[in-house]
């Protein structure tokens, strides 16, 4: 405990003081600091001080001596100590009526007590004091750093905090994960939530970080963010319940930022452990990815199994992409160093969480920038559950990385038992089949992209590909240089099975000025709309044209 004003007026020197007020608050009032001041107080008393006075300038002044008395109680002095026979012969009846009115310790000293013998021999034992609480403080963070040496966990760091301070503990993490020995930790959880708003920041000058502090029962509760220097972001949030007012000292700060400390310590040692089994899970679920006919034998099931993994479930593949990633999150950081790699953890629990909502086993990957999940599956409902799944972590990973957008190529082989390799590249090529030919953030099953196959098949052909462009190039060209759509007004007129009318209300255009595109479309590419076969070749030419396996710089949006 911080050393009280009974113990300072205990010391010999003290023998010819009298207490004038507060006498039985002395054992409840601590001193951390005794200075000595003349005039006014402004600013010069900080909470906690014994302030000592000759009353120079109010020796024919009682008002001015009972404001000065006034400006230190205000400004959280621990007690004022008025020195008699020079200046003040006697304190006024109104400012004793005015302490004790206050609960405000008030000492008459006599003249022949010189203020720097006072000040030395309290200071001397504020001192003594002092390093026994920095030795207590260091004794307990070596305590708490040898729990995390010797693998204890994080509730055993606590509870022994909680002796220390005859005060409950509640952690909880980046992810809503609890931490505390008590029972009854969710309900202090929301006795914070619910008076968080009336709390006030503690500011200390000896470097403590801020922690909100606000009065409860019949002591303190705080609330102190434990954050991370990676990522500038929040790990946990210890709150603490004091259970005594005065509990709340400069030692109890201190060992609060060596639990601080030490749980920054235990948190970096489980990331550590946690990394280390993602990197053992990534490699070995990456290895089934890229290898054709992996021999699935025993041992292969046994390394699977201790990973945490049952290779005989059915698996469907998930690959995703994001076209914004980087850009955006380097724009956001300012850290060119700070990417895909550097957070994949955090991906993977996103996953991990979608995952458990859905009630699947998963396994998990990344490759260069593209994450590549295994979700389990049944054939009654695997639509249904990869698209929740998906929407689950489309959200969760905005929330770590707002605003990137992620597409998603999705991959089933035969029964899905042992179909890593294959499932794994239907699911990249409906990925890649998606980027070239839709928007950003879409989800294409390769059981969906047959006619985008045979398109690209085709594509892929030099004959097929000479036709396309001798067919499309006057449009493309005569749209570069008149801004016309004719390629999209085709598409529309095409879908609507050559009705005019209806295509012109899809299009939101006169019937004529429709009627005029057709024509020029007749015109520029010596076909007619009104011979079937012409317009399959246009029809097709277009869906070739649209694989994306052709510069189409010179078209402006196909």
């Amino acid at each position: 405990m911080p050393i009280t004003v009974q113990e300072i007026v205990n010391l010999p020197i003290f023998n010819s003081a009298k207490v004038r007020s507060g006498i039985e608050l002395l054992d409840n009032r601590q001193v951390e600091w005794m200075s000595a001041i003349e005039g006014p107080v402004e600013n010069f008393v900080r909470k906690y001080e014994f302030v000592l006075t000759t009353g120079l300038g109010c020796e024919s002044d009682p008002a001015s001596l009972f404001e000065f008395t006034k400006d230190v109680y205000e400004s959280g002095a621990s007690a004022l100590g008025i020195a008699i026979g020079r200046y003040v012969f006697e304190i006024p009846q109104e400012i004793i009526d005015f302490a004790e009115e206050r609960e405000f310790v008030l000492i008459e000293l006599p003249w022949e007590l010189r203020f720097t013998d006072l000040q030395r021999e309290v200071m001397k034992e504020i001192n003594k004091r002092q390093e026994g609480f920095m030795e207590r403080a260091r004794q307990t963070q070596k305590k708490l750093i040898d729990f995390v040496i010797h693998g204890k966990d994080l509730t055993e760091i606590i509870q022994y905090v909680e002796r220390e301070l005859n005060c409950t503990i509640v952690f909880t993490d980046r992810n809503g994960r609890v931490k505390s020995v008590k029972r009854n930790s969710e309900a202090v959880i929301a006795t914070w939530e619910s008076i968080q708003e009336q709390a006030e920041v503690i500011e200390d000058d000896s470097a403590f970080r801020h922690i909100q502090q606000a009065p409860f029962e019949q002591g303190y509760i705080l609330n102190k963010e434990l954050t991370s220097g990676t990522f500038h972001v929040g790990q946990g949030n210890f709150i603490i319940i004091l259970h005594e007012k005065d509990s709340l000292t400069t030692n109890t700060l201190q060992v609060l930022e060596s639990l601080a400390a030490a749980t920054a310590l235990w948190i970096s040692r489980e990331d550590a452990i946690v990394k280390t089994e993602i990197r053992l899970r990534n490699e070995f679920i990456w290895g089934l990815a890229k290898t054709p006919q992996m021999n699935m034998d025993q041992n292969m099931q046994s390394r699977g199994k201790l990973l945490g993994y049952n290779l005989n479930a059915p698996y469907m593949c998930i690959v995703g992409y994001s076209d914004n990633f980087e850009s955006f999150y380097e724009g956001q950081s300012g850290n060119h160093e700070i990417g895909f790699k550097n957070i994949i953890y955090y991906i993977e629990e996103e996953v991990r969480y979608a995952a458990s909502v859905v009630d699947k086993q998963f396994a998990f990957t990344f490759d260069d920038d593209k994450l590549i999940v295994y979700l389990q599956f049944t054939n009654e409902e695997h639509s249904t559950t990869v698209h929740h799944f998906l929407d689950l972590l489309d959200k969760r990973l905005n929330t770590i990385i707002p605003g990137v957008i992620f597409s998603w190529g999705i991959g089933i082989s035969r029964d899905g038992v042992m179909q890593f390799y294959e499932s794994f590249q239907k699911a990249n090529s409906a990925l890649d089949i998606g980027r070239k030919q839709k928007e950003p953030g879409q989800r294409i099953s390769f059981d969906d992209t047959k006619l985008n196959r045979l398109l690209l098949h085709l594509a892929n052909n030099q004959e097929v590909r000479d036709i396309t462009l001798t067919t499309l190039e006057p449009l493309i060209e005569y749209e570069k240089k008149r801004e016309m759509d004719l390629i999209d007004t085709f598409i529309v007129y095409d879908n609507q099975n050559g009705n005019v009318s209806q295509a012109a209300r899809v299009l939101n255009m006169h019937r004529q000025s429709l009627l005029y595109r057709l024509r020029k479309i007749e015109t520029l590419t010596n076909l007619s709309l009104d011979n079937p076969d012409d317009i399959f070749l246009l029809s097709i030419s277009i869906k070739v044209w649209l694989t994306g396996m052709f510069d189409q710089t010179s078209h402006k949006d196909p």
